[in-house]
């Protein structure tokens, strides 16, 4: 039935003669509906605000008007959405027709004519109601790839008060009988006090397809603890082809009790960069990748959601109290093919092992530890030996009340593990190594993973500790737990106030002490702030509407590893917690001390793969400042490119004999700074200035030859200026018959 259904809407599409309607819009191109991309997708910084029809790889696809109007706006770009037309409907909504190959007539001549008289390829053009009329059906451009991304027709529709809506729902009609795929569950834990699991990451579940149940479900139930949001990594396809796209809507359920929706039918353009609120960047099995938030951050301002709540999960408490929990969540597409994934929560303090440490006395050797639950007052303990750490041998269980644990132990086993078990299910577990006196203590890393009001931070051994880590932050001891037999971690609580820089000890028996300092300056929102790190290396400026919720910032400095082309002029610094901002925010790093040209400095941004991107590059030499705005913190330097841009194969070739009406074109590519501008390239031949085509996609620039040129001897020079103002150029003298 799904099949007969699939093959009826196919059908209804290859009926309609051209020009016709089908829910309200005529098709743009002369190809079987198919989409690669939908509505409210993930974009690097935005929310995807149109559909992209799929061209199947390839250019040159007439483009027909969706409905009567008139042509509002074309526009011309080398980056964004390439070659553009603004259509107005006879409604007063909006189309928008994007990446397109070339113009019909009239536009492609109007558009000429504005390149001839600015000399440049970029042009962005307005016309009056009637002046360029079209009806439903008329053809008018041809699809194509220019702008960002691959072969497509990008297609928006937007409101009366240009407000981008979804397509599916207004108006088009696409086949589809395929549900969404729903791959993985995250459960996030959001506070100090909140736990998943026993700690502060995220945990993320894979989920089975079940055909008996026709639903997703997951394996295992999670413990949670405290506030804790849910998100789901989520895809959806259509009949027409196999892409992975968005779902139309999301929803959560706990135990049959709405928590959570959201349906994607608009986003304003102010608020488009409100992605980072929307979707959480998570790591899972297959990789990173954009999970659906099921809940609403402070300062979420987006139209998605309905009136279910913020949908934030307050786990021992209310509703959510302690025990198993049934979680479902439900995806959609505009079709109404829905999918489920079941999930459980189990609402439980997690039982906890300290001060783990094996002593030698005379009467043998010990191993001891303390034993602790917020909710329960005896647990199962088990004390197991290992010879190698891997494979474990039972050596006692028992029940036991909360408090010491004493144990006497073999010395010719080296590794001892504590299990600790309550009558829910969650459990703690520690592992320790008996020490060895030819042998020192093992040393241990620091690493630091910023929240908003605390630092979790982590202590890597290079081999199993006999003795559990002490910390001590200011005047206060912390405790820390084990999360492996060589990790162990403590949470340490910021506070508004105090000491800027708080002083945090981390030491353990016959280990060399390590102390560092974590920031307590904090983010305010509503408030502008001028705020410095490093004895005043980095600064952070911030506008009133900046921030969407306060944190503490963690600056951490560490030597950067750029690839070949790009010098550092000191360290780089880490920034965290990586959260966006609504406002950006200016980052301001010092030169001093460095001898690289000045000119050449930019703030650069450390990527995936170890790729670093010039974000900024404004220059204050009243200050010895290099500043950047930023809408999200991460991993920043100071670098600086002093190489100019490479030219391959410029066309036509030093010393060819060529036609009247040759190409001409060449490679341009650029690994460090990059180009920004489109006057930084320039195509001059014999002197005159050509109109030149930039696609930074396929790192190719192309000049526009409006005529034949006369025989003989022609000079073409290619002079390509990069962000950090290095010049290239390129010369070649060829011969028209």
């Amino acid at each position: 039935m799904l099949l007969i259904k699939s093959l009826l809407l196919t059908l209804v599409f290859l009926a309609l003669p051209i020009g016709a309607e089908e829910g309200g819009f005529v098709w743009p191109l002369r190809l079987d509906p198919a989409l690669s991309s939908t509505f409210g997708e993930s974009r690097a910084a935005h929310f995807h605000a149109g559909i992209d029809l799929k061209t199947w790889g390839k250019t040159g696809y007439e483009v027909q008007a969706l409905a009567d109007g008139y042509i509002w706006r074309v526009r011309t770009s080398p980056w964004g959405y390439g070659r553009t037309i603004y259509q107005k409907l006879d409604d007063g909504r909006t189309v928008v027709y994007a990446h397109l190959q070339r113009f019909e007539s009239p536009l492609a001549e109007r558009v000429l004519q504005a390149q001839k008289d600015r000399t440049r390829y970029s042009v962005d053009l307005y016309f009056k109601e009637g002046e360029i009329p079209v009806r439903g059906g008329d053809l008018i451009a041809w699809s194509g790839e220019s702008g960002a991304g691959f072969p497509h027709l990008h297609l928006e529709l937007r409101d009366g008060e240009n407000v981008p809506v979804n397509p599916l729902t207004n108006g088009f009609v696409i086949a589809d009988t395929v549900a969404p795929t729903l791959e993985n569950v995250a459960i996030t834990p959001y506070g100090r006090t909140a736990r998943v699991i026993g700690g502060h990451d995220p945990q993320v579940l894979h989920l089975d397809y079940r055909p008996e149940r026709n639903e997703f479900v997951a394996a295992d139930a999670v413990q949670v603890l405290g506030w804790v949001g849910i998100s789901a990594l989520v895809y959806d396809r259509a009949d027409a082809a196999p892409n992975e796209m968005a779902p139309y809507s999301i929803a959560l359920e706990i135990g049959d009790r709405p928590i959570f929706a959201a349906r994607y039918d608009q986003v304003d353009y102010g608020d488009r960069h409100q992605v980072f609120l929307d979707r959480t960047r998570l790591s899972h099995v297959g990789g990173t990748a954009n999970f659906f938030n099921l809940c609403r951050l402070p300062g979420n301002r987006l139209e998605f959601y309905q009136d279910s709540g913020d949908g934030f999960l307050n786990a021992g408490k209310g509703e959510l109290s302690r025990g198993l929990h049934q979680a479902v969540i439900t995806a959609a597409d505009v079709n109404g093919n829905e999918s489920r994934a079941r999930f459980r929560l189990l609402v439980d303090a997690s039982p906890e092992i300290t001060g783990t440490r094996i002593v030698s006395a005379e009467e043998g050797v010990f191993i001891e530890a303390s034993l602790a639950d917020a909710d329960d007052a005896v647990l199962e303990v088990e004390l197991a030996g290992s010879v190698d750490g891997e494979t474990w041998r039972e050596v006692d269980r028992r029940q036991s009340q909360l408090g010491p644990l004493r144990w006497r132990i073999q010395r010719r086993t080296p590794y001892w593990r504590i299990r600790a078990l309550d009558p829910l299910g969650a459990e703690a577990e520690v592992v320790a190594r008996l020490p060895e006196l030819e042998e020192s203590a093992p040393d241990f890393i620091v690493e630091r993973h910023p929240h908003r009001d605390f630092v979790e931070v982590a202590m890597r051994y290079t081999r199993v500790p006999s003795v559990s880590p002490q910390v001590r932050a200011g005047s206060d001891r912390l405790v820390a737990r084990q999360v492996n037999p060589r990790e162990y971690r403590v949470t340490v609580p910021l506070k508004p106030g105090a000491e800027v820089q708080l002083p945090v000890v981390l030491y353990a028996p016959g280990a060399e002490v390590q102390q560092i300092s974590l920031d307590q300056q904090l983010i305010r929102p509503g408030v502008a702030q001028d705020l410095h790190y490093h004895d005043g290396q980095l600064s952070l400026r911030l506008a009133e509407t900046s921030a969407y919720a306060p944190f503490f910032p963690q600056v951490t400095a560490y030597s950067p590893q750029v690839p070949a082309g790009l010098i550092a002029a000191g360290e780089a610094y880490a920034l965290g917690p990586e959260f966006s901002f609504d406002q950006k925010v200016e980052l301001r790093l010092r030169y001093a001390g460095s001898e690289l040209p000045l000119d050449k400095l930019g703030i650069y941004r450390e990527g995936t793969a170890g790729k670093w991107g010039m974000v900024g590059n404004e220059l204050d030499t009243g200050v010895g400042e290099v500043s950047a705005r930023l809408r999200r913190l991460g991993r920043y330097a100071l670098l600086a490119d002093l190489n100019a841009p490479e030219i391959d194969k410029l066309m036509p070739a030093d010393g060819a004999v060529v036609d009247r009406r040759p190409e001409i074109s060449a490679g341009v590519l650029d690994t460090g700074a990059g180009i920004g501008r489109e006057e930084d390239i320039e195509l001059v031949l014999d002197d005159r200035l050509l109109i030149a085509e930039y696609d930074p996609d396929a790192d190719r620039v192309s000049g526009l030859l409006l005529s034949d040129l006369a025989p003989g001897r022609h000079l073409l020079v290619l002079r390509v200026r990069d962000r950090s103002g290095n010049l290239a150029e390129a010369r070649s003298e060829f011969e028209v018959r």
